[in-house]
């Protein structure tokens, strides 16, 4: 019982550096030329590399959401991401939308785990 005690103690001690684990890529960054008309690409997300990290290279926000092939991003429901930032995110499914309130903006998709 003792042993048994120990073990989850240590486990549970560990899950915190588990998930503030730096984001480490697992497949080939894509580019997306976004306007302000919605477009979309594929991004090699696996069930091992379930987030994607999103470089924001314009001078505008852009708005993005994820999904299938038929995801369309807007600007009042992407989330938003700062001109010259990086976020990473969770994103369910294999495609990535986004689009700008005005003006262009490219961003790169990296799918991979971690923060």
């Amino acid at each position: 019982m003792n042993r048994l005690l120990a073990f989850l103690l240590g486990l549970l001690l560990t899950l915190p550096a588990l998930a503030d684990s730096a984001f480490g890529p697992g497949g080939n960054t894509v580019s997306l030329a976004v306007t302000a008309t919605t477009g979309r690409v594929l991004y090699q997300a696996t069930p091992s590399h379930p987030n994607v990290r999103i470089f924001n290279s314009g001078t505008v926000a852009a708005f993005v959401a994820c999904g299938d092939v038929s995801i369309v991003a807007t600007t009042g429901s992407g989330m938003p991401v700062a001109p010259g930032t990086v976020e990473v995110i969770g994103c369910p499914g294999t495609y990535v939308a986004a689009i700008t309130a005005s003006g262009t903006a490219t961003i790169y998709l990296t799918p991979g785990t971690g923060i």
